[in-house]
């Protein structure tokens, strides 16, 4: 068959699968579906963490399989890190009936920063093919620092603006500081800073960044809950949404 299947390029095909069932639940009626698709994000990005370490365990691959190694991660990242991260805000901005826009000049903006974002981590994926290449045929060493900021950063960052947002009481999805958040990242995608390589102890740390941000979901219960209304579409469930829905109820009767 075309392509390349061994076990070099497994995690970056798992970590697009988990890329593809978060968007699922973006879009789904689960009652769990945001942090469902937040523990997706999460998880390929513990996928890409390590694919590049697996693939320079194998000591004969030939230069057709370095290429196709670089390719084809870029090309997962760009659904992983781009699509994937910029539909979870676009879903917030289009809103649902429980959460209903208000503005809707407001949700045209943030779908315009959604689609910005999305084409700057294009740019910048695409960019780092090119330079990539050009440094392996310079040199056989390892990368020792990036140029801008890594796509995947957003599988730490992004879930941490949804708990920050739950532990600060906000009853209503983050979507003004999620779009604040792509509206950064974009710039630093593609804006040539000097940034140093995570090894070993700093991709330690990331995980457990990730195992705390993982643990705050789980405790703060941030995902969809039961309601009178019939469309279970609560983001948060802690004291002021569980009071806006008592509220609601009074003046009902």
């Amino acid at each position: 068959m075309l392509g390349v299947y061994n076990y070099t390029v497994v995690l970056t095909y798992v970590g697009m699968l988990f890329s593809f069932a978060g968007i699922h639940f973006v879009f789904s009626n689960n009652d769990r579906s945001f942090i469902l698709a937040l523990l997706c994000l999460m998880i390929a990005g513990v996928m890409d963490m390590f694919d590049g370490k697996v693939a320079s365990t194998k000591k004969n691959r030939t230069p057709s399989e370095k290429l196709f190694g670089i390719q084809i991660d870029s090309m997962a990242d760009i659904i992983s890190y781009g699509v994937f991260p910029s539909l979870i805000v676009y879903k917030l901005a289009i809103g649902d009936k429980q959460y209903p826009i208000d503005h809707p000049w407001q949700a045209r903006i943030v779908i315009c920063i959604c689609a910005l974002y999305l084409l700057s981590a294009l740019i910048r994926l695409s960019y780092f093919n090119v330079d990539e290449m050009e440094r392996q045929n310079k040199t056989t060493e390892s990368r020792h620092e990036y140029r801008g900021l890594p796509v995947t950063s957003v599988a730490v960052i992004l879930p941490a603006v949804f708990i920050i947002s739950y532990f600060l009481g906000n009853s209503r999805p983050p979507i003004q500081a999620a779009a604040l958040l792509l509206v950064i990242m974009a710039v630093a995608f593609i804006t040539p800073f000097k940034m140093l390589k995570p090894h070993l102890i700093g991709k330690t740390v990331l995980i457990l960044i990730g195992v705390i941000e993982l643990t705050m979901l789980l405790l703060g219960k941030a995902y969809c809950v039961s309601s009178a209304d019939t469309d279970p579409s609560i983001v948060f469930e802690n004291e002021a949404t569980i009071e806006e829905i008592k509220t609601k109820s009074e003046e009902a009767f």
